[in-house]
């Protein structure tokens, strides 16, 4: 072999023995632990508490006698140092890049999540679709450890639960990392975060005797959402409240609409849009909400017909006036309890009328509280659901 090919192999050699080396930061999955959620909640002697959910794989498919996750708790200075302690009592290398749900207690929240969170939208290895909730009226590590009897991880029960509420009725406002970074950079709109609560007895919601009875201890439910000025917790809003809430901001794919005047009266709504406009006008400020949707009859009162235009009519002017009615009142609550503009009225105005909002925008929350919104609605409604009407005997025969 001359010496020129000599070379060439001695190329090849090196070029393939780099493609068979590993990653650098390659670690075995049989020696890692997957965090699957988390709570951070006060400690002891002003220090913070990390509860972490850890996955046991085999376990989700398998046997139903054992729990599906181990829940362990430290306390510390700081999220990031109480991250890479966790050690301390856990075997395996930690992989915080699965985090589906991160729930910070309400007592914390109250004094600010801006350096809590720090460490979270800092590091590479959180996505920043990472859900984060507010625990209300509980502390947020009893949440991660109420057993769900399908036997499903608990952060992967909240965070479907939330979805699915959301594309259903939609009263929970987006409530991810990213929108908590958004809003905090965003003129004219504060922060505003989904609330997960307790229902019923924690005393035997985290045993495996819990989960086999019909009836759950306990469970967790979705509790609104917490109003925020800048990065501190004010209060919370109701269900019905943060419906609207959502709505407004356009974050409602579909939902239902009960009219209290009809019994058994309701619209499914889809397709739902809502405009806010804030501008000067005399000197004045000025804020409008439209919102217009187009859905179809879920249920009606015997004495509205739907065999003829005008039943339709009534509906989308009764469905119309109850939104412009949920809406006003949930915007004059917030004004008058919180005083700062969780809607957007403000960011609109910086986008669209940036030479009125700049000279306001370091009072515009308390211009807000003030003034009045006009809430206009509009609803079409193109057809009932499989019936038109209710079902009777017309009393034909003899």
């Amino acid at each position: 072999m001359n010496k020129r090919n000599r070379l060439l192999l001695s190329i090849w050699i090196t070029a393939l023995s780099l493609l068979l080396s590993g990653c650098w930061d390659n670690v075995e999955l049989n020696k890692t632990s997957l965090i699957t959620g988390a709570a951070l909640e006060p400690g002891s002697d002003g220090k913070l508490r990390l509860t972490i959910e850890t996955m046991i794989a085999d376990q989700l498919e398998g046997n139903k006698d054992t729990v599906p996750a181990v829940i362990q708790s430290i306390e510390g200075n700081t999220l990031a140092e109480l991250i890479t302690r966790f050690n301390e009592s856990i075997d395996r290398t930690l992989l915080i890049s699965h985090i589906g749900v991160f729930i910070v207690d309400e007592r914390l929240a109250r004094h600010g999540l801006a350096d809590l969170l720090d460490p979270l939208q800092r590091t590479r290895y959180i996505r920043e679709d990472v859900l984060v909730l507010i625990s209300k009226d509980v502390p947020a590590a009893q949440l991660l450890k109420v057993l769900y009897p399908r036997g499903t991880l608990t952060s992967s029960k909240i965070t479907a639960q939330v979805k699915s509420y959301r594309l259903s009725w939609g009263g929970i406002p987006e409530s991810r990392l990213f929108d908590i970074s958004e809003a905090l950079l965003t003129e004219g709109r504060e922060l505003a975060l989904g609330a997960i609560s307790l229902k019923g007895t924690f005393k035997e919601a985290n045993t495996l005797q819990s989960i086999k009875s019909v009836t759950p201890k306990a469970s967790i439910v979705i509790a609104g959402a917490g109003v925020f000025s800048e990065d501190k917790l004010l209060g919370f809003l109701s269900l019905e409240e943060s419906r609207m809430l959502a709505l407004a901001r356009n974050q409602v794919k579909g939902t239902m609409v009960s009219i209290p005047s009809y019994d058994n009266t309701a619209i499914r709504l889809y397709h739902i849009k809502t405009a806010l406009q804030a501008e000067m006008e005399n000197g004045e400020l000025v804020l409008r909400l439209n919102l217009e949707g187009d859905g179809i009859v879920a249920s009606v009162d015997e004495s509205i017909r739907l065999t003829s235009i005008a039943g339709y009519e009534q509906l989308e002017k009764l469905s119309a006036k109850y939104l412009e009615q949920q809406m006003g009142a949930t915007i004059k609550s917030v004004q008058k309890r919180f005083g700062v503009d969780v809607f957007g009225f403000g960011e609109q105005m910086y986008r669209k009328q940036y030479a009125q909002f700049m000279p306001i925008s370091g009072s515009w929350n308390e211009r807000f509280a003030r003034t009045p919104v006009t809430v206009k609605a509009k609803i079409k409604l193109y057809r009932s659901e499989l019936k038109t009407n209710h079902i009777r005997n017309e009393g034909i025969g003899p």
